[in-house]
């Protein structure tokens, strides 16, 4: 199984997961034949990667921290409560906990040191997906840190209420996909505070969830909002908050057309921290994110397409890999030319390849 853009599918492959609208519907089932009709629908959707069954990805499984069920789930009852929010000025905050406690409690059960942060979402429901992955990722990085689970909990009803401030915004500004004005980003970064103002006053609410939905925009060097605190003035919580958030934000929202590689994503983290984010932080949370997914196409040193198959804890730069095609020599290898690159030295991988490898095989 491979994840893959919709540009990349020329009609014959096989869906490799189920597909789930934001009513939590199941659109296709895993295995349905990717026609064209079909692929046309979900780019009408706003879908734009899927996973895919075929030849040269047999036998690899894109593990999750998150089973499919419980992600669209969750991202069904954060849509729920925003909603709530906007019509009612109310939400039910027992649910919401109960959720971040079910999502806690298969994460810490899975005990897995690398996350897959490619998600499947539609653009109707990028608030809310967003949401969801950022609070699967805080989880991840605060038990990485040592944290104590009763304190990575508080963190991680944070994440999931972050941007809960947003409910109070027009939905206009929210699903715009030009450039806000300067104007329209004033007005989009009340939202830290609209959301604190919210939760403020409720007893069930645990002050360092409060405080990571204040200052979760804030970054060390004061350019951040909206309180412009630096450093140690800005609660740890938020700290964290503040690199899955913008990390989601960069490989995940196509809003806004400014989709990054995983590879560029995790260059920004590393090129910013010290100084926008906190670099400790930064440190542990690299050190959980595949540069390659596995399933990912990618062209080593030696002028061979290979595919990651599975990547090491330990560098994450070097996985291992299984080799198929050499596009100069159009030699096909069979799937038994695996290669553990943390131990073969002499070959690295140069790029990932996001084409339809259909087209160089032929």
């Amino acid at each position: 199984m491979r994840l893959v853009g919709l540009d990349q599918i020329s009609g014959d492959e096989t869906l490799g997961k189920a597909i789930f609208d934001i009513d939590g519907r199941k659109l296709l089932n895993a295995g349905v034949s990717l026609r064209p009709a079909i692929v046309q629908k979900l780019f009408e959707k706003g879908v734009s990667n899927v996973y895919i069954e075929d030849d040269i990805s047999e036998g690899i499984e894109a593990e999750s921290l998150l089973c499919e069920e419980t992600r669209t789930q969750a991202k069904l009852i954060v849509r729920d409560e925003m909603n709530r929010l906007s019509q009612k000025k109310t939400m039910d905050y027992s649910r919401l906990n109960k959720l971040v406690n079910s999502i806690l409690d298969e994460i810490l059960a899975r005990k897995i040191d690398i996350i897959n942060v490619k998600d499947i979402r539609m653009q109707d429901e990028q608030t809310f997906a967003h949401c969801v992955n950022v609070c699967i990722m805080a989880i991840a990085l605060a038990t990485k840190l040592s944290l104590p689970v009763s304190k990575v909990k508080n963190i991680a009803m944070g994440a999931m209420l972050h941007d809960i401030g947003k409910a109070f915004l027009p939905p206009e500004l929210l699903n715009k996909t030009e450039p806000l004005t300067e104007a329209e980003m004033i007005e989009m970064r009340k939202h830290p505070v609209l959301g604190y103002n919210l939760i403020k006053d409720n007893d069930e609410t645990p002050a360092t969830t409060k405080v990571a939905v204040l200052m979760h925009h804030e970054h060390v060097n004061g350019s951040g909002y909206p309180m412009h605190l630096t450093g140690d003035k800005i609660h740890y919580s938020a700290r964290i908050l503040t690199v899955c958030d913008e990390f989601d934000t960069a490989i995940n929202d196509r809003k806004n057309n400014r989709v990054l590689r995983t590879t560029d994503a995790v260059e920004y983290l590393i090129g910013a921290s010290g100084h926008v984010f906190d670099k400790a932080i930064v440190d542990e949370f690299i050190k959980m994110i595949p540069i390659y997914n596995e399933g990912s196409i990618v062209l080593l040193s030696n002028g061979n397409l290979a595919i990651v198959v599975k990547n090491n804890p330990v560098n994450l730069t070097r996985p291992v890999v299984r080799m198929f095609y050499n596009p100069k020599t159009r030699t096909k290898f069979n799937k038994t030319n695996i290669i553990d690159l943390r131990k073969e030295l002499s070959i690295k991988i140069i790029r990932e390849i996001k084409v339809n490898i259909k087209e160089i095989i032929k």
